[in-house]
């Protein structure tokens, strides 16, 4: 069951993930498989251990994280699997500002800047074999 306030979607809160693990795992392996350090089943467990958020709209899906950055709070959308969802983007956001977050970041592959024209390019990771 997800939660919502005020009429808007929210995360799973920490105690009902279990009940979901292995269907949230299913649906963001994708999103892992193109990471190198991390794997979902870590990602999933600090949602059960509420140090992350799990998020869900139809078969989008997405972990974030609030982080104390330089400039304040910011809220990493750290992975996201399935057919992008704005609305859901924009619930994890206006979520993360009544939290204190003053910034929004994600990392992405290649292109995934299309999908986010309200979002400016600020680094890239490069890759080489050695």
């Amino acid at each position: 069951q997800q939660q919502s306030r005020h009429g808007r979607l929210m995360f799973y809160l920490p105690q009902e993930i279990p009940a979901i693990r292995h269907a949230a795992e299913d649906a963001l392996r994708p999103a892992f498989d193109h990471s190198d350090v991390a794997n979902v089943s870590d990602w999933v467990q600090r949602c059960i251990d509420d140090k992350a958020q799990l998020w869900r709209l139809r078969a989008y899906w997405v972990i974030s994280e609030v982080q104390d950055t330089k400039n304040g709070l910011a809220v990493h959308l750290v992975f996201s699997a399935g057919g992008y969802e704005p609305e859901l983007v924009d619930a994890i956001n206006t979520w993360a500002k009544a939290k204190g977050c003053n910034k929004s970041f994600f990392s992405g592959r290649p292109g995934c800047e299309r999908k986010r024209p309200e979002s400016r390019l600020k680094y890239i990771t490069m890759e080489r074999d050695i």
